[in-house]
């Protein structure tokens, strides 16, 4: 992927600044998720001379929808292990996306995610680090 696409794919997966990150719909907690802790999280694309974007997920399952995280969506647990979950959402009139999250410790994850958001297709793959806690709205 192309910088200027690089950037684009990474600023629209995190959103604009370090906002909260819109949650989906409350679904059971994947085996996978089960020990990564909301937080602060760093988001990279693995060799892009980018630097990393931090956002504050107030839910780890936002991670599996960076793309669609505003759409209505249905969603099939394709594989559920301690390491790695995939998951394969259905949005209509939005899109898809298929993601697998590589759990290499609770606060290290690969992300590849690929679909067809707006008609136009997608591949993203981030190194995420929870890098610590979100700062206090208000201050």
């Amino acid at each position: 992927m192309g910088g200027l696409a690089m950037r684009l794919g990474l600023a629209m997966a995190l959103g604009l600044g370090s906002a909260a990150v819109a949650q989906p719909a409350a679904a059971p907690t994947l085996q996978a998720m089960r020990a990564v802790a909301p937080g602060n999280w760093s988001l990279r694309s693995p060799g892009s001379p980018e630097a990393a974007r931090e956002s504050c997920v107030a839910d780890t399952a936002v991670l599996f929808r960076l793309r669609l995280r505003a759409a209505q969506c249905s969603r099939f647990v394709i594989e559920d292990t301690p390491r790695i979950a995939t998951v394969h959402y259905t949005c209509p009139g939005s899109g898809h996306v298929r993601t697998t999250i590589h759990v290499d410790t609770p606060r290290a994850l690969r992300i590849e995610s690929e679909g067809i958001v707006d008609g136009m297709p997608f591949a993203d793959a981030f190194e995420a680090r929870r890098v610590g806690t979100c700062a206090a709205r208000g201050r």
